[in-house]
């Protein structure tokens, strides 16, 4: 009798038994972990995330009338729309009057003295004359500094050197970029919203898109952000044509007591809105729509920056909805609209109104007129906001403009901090000037106010 087959049993069955034994010590030891235990990790660590199975009522042909499984598809089973943004931390209020004293808020961010950074070793060192002023903006996933300068060893070519660090993300690396001519040191004059502009030391003018980081022929130009050849940290994700997918993309603010109009394009579209509550008091949003059954969710960005929801209106009908949270905190707010059924129209779209307390209303104040030697005159500017807080009106959304065109001229703030604000920018102009602000217009002309 053959007794080989029988000992490679016995040795097959022993070299399982000995690697049995081997995983059960290291799982015991910690080293491995079963499959219960692992977290899906599709999110950085500092974003708040759950995870939600498919609601029932939504798989069940019997109980939901309106389910079609032939042009509708149910939610996904891990619901990553619970994931929240951690928004960075707000300046407290003496620091924004200090701030404002000094003469330093610029569009979304603003110009204040900062240490520019220093290349210790390597071929760069010495490479660039960097300013002390620097542009700084704080978004909600980075901070954004730039320094204007030039190279040393070409002074008349401007640089700009951009450093962005991710709020989870220890250190990025720099971005230095040359202005598309050579004039000399370049330096910050103004911006809008997130456009920079540049005046060089030979008297040109650049301007510079953050969001794209490249150089642009005017404040008005609209530029497509692409990939670029920096890291990938680095890189700004595009905004979609409509509302944003996921709550860490929804980055800009929304006008509150406007309505907006937009689309859910497909069964499992997620329409992300952030507004900002200047102060406390009763909000109510409200979504219109003839076709779709959209679902509302409310969620409270708190102190400890982190998303909770405080109200939603989830109810399967088909027609108007609207939550109204009735002592609800200042602060920032996501508002979620999503398909609850599935049904979907991208023609149809649906009106969504937040509705909130509205801040005072700030008043432009023309502070006096300069005749110059040229037959010309400069308009001096400042404003009053009376309330307790930072009011932002931009000149896309609200009603913040020149005219004559162009509507935004350079020094226009349109970050207004508490207080009256004097002699906050000028204008040149030729026969009369008008500013347009938050419902009130101050006109200067040749008979106005002489300055001193």
């Amino acid at each position: 009798m053959n007794k080989k087959p029988f000992s490679v049993l016995i040795s097959v069955g022993l070299i399982l038994f000995l690697a049995f034994t081997l995983i059960v010590t290291r799982i015991n030891a910690g080293d491995i972990h079963l499959l219960e235990d692992v977290t899906p990790t599709v999110v950085p660590p500092d974003i708040l995330t759950e995870i939600a199975p498919t609601p029932q009522f939504l798989l069940q042909e019997d109980t939901n009338p309106l389910f079609n499984p032939a042009i509708q598809s149910s939610p996904p089973a891990i619901d990553l729309q619970k994931m929240y943004p951690i928004f960075p931390e707000r300046p407290i209020s003496e620091s924004i009057i200090e701030i404002k004293l000094d003469g330093v808020l610029m569009g979304n961010g603003m110009l204040r003295p900062i240490e520019p950074p220093v290349i210790l070793h390597g071929e760069e060192v010495g490479k660039y004359e960097l300013s002390d002023l620097a542009w700084e903006e704080w978004t909600f996933d980075s901070f954004i500094t730039i320094w204007p300068g030039f190279l040393t060893a070409s002074p008349s070519q401007g640089i700009l050197w951009v450093q962005i660090i991710p709020h989870h993300k220890q250190y990025q690396d720099r971005i230095i970029l040359q202005s598309p001519l050579q004039a000399g040191e370049l330096s910050i004059g103004g911006a809008k919203r997130e456009k920079l502009i540049l005046n060089s030391e030979q008297g040109r003018t650049f301007y510079f898109d953050v969001p794209s980081l490249s150089f642009v022929d005017s404040l008005e130009e609209e530029v497509p952000i692409a990939p670029t050849s920096t890291s990938a940290e680095t890189v700004i994700s595009p905004q979609p044509e409509d509302a944003p997918d996921l709550p860490i993309d929804a980055l800009d603010y929304q006008p509150i007591n406007i309505p907006l109009d937009s689309s859910i394009s497909k069964p499992d579209d997620y329409d992300w809105f952030h507004y900002y509550a200047s102060e406390p008091g009763a909000i109510t949003v409200s979504v219109i729509s003839q076709t779709g059954n959209y679902g509302i969710r409310v969620v409270l960005v708190d102190s400890n920056q982190l998303g909770a929801i405080v109200e939603e209106n989830s109810a399967l009908r088909t027609d108007s909805k609207q939550v109204t949270i009735s002592n609800a905190p200042s602060g920032d707010y996501l508002v979620r609209i999503w398909s609850l059924d599935g049904s979907y129209s991208e023609r149809h779209r649906y009106t969504l109104l937040f509705e909130g307390p509205a801040p005072d209303k700030v008043i432009p104040i023309l502070e006096c007129v300069t005749e110059n030697s040229d037959g010309t005159y400069t308009a001096h500017f400042g404003y009053e906001n009376p309330n307790s807080f930072v009011v932002v009106l931009d000149s896309e959304n609200y009603q913040n403009k020149f005219e004559p065109a162009p509507n935004f001229r350079i020094g226009q703030p349109e970050v207004f901090a508490p207080g009256r604000v004097s002699d906050w920018f000028s204008v040149l102009f030729d026969d009369s000037l008008t500013w347009e602000l938050d419902g009130s217009i101050v006109t200067a002309n040749r008979n106005s106010p002489k300055c001193p």
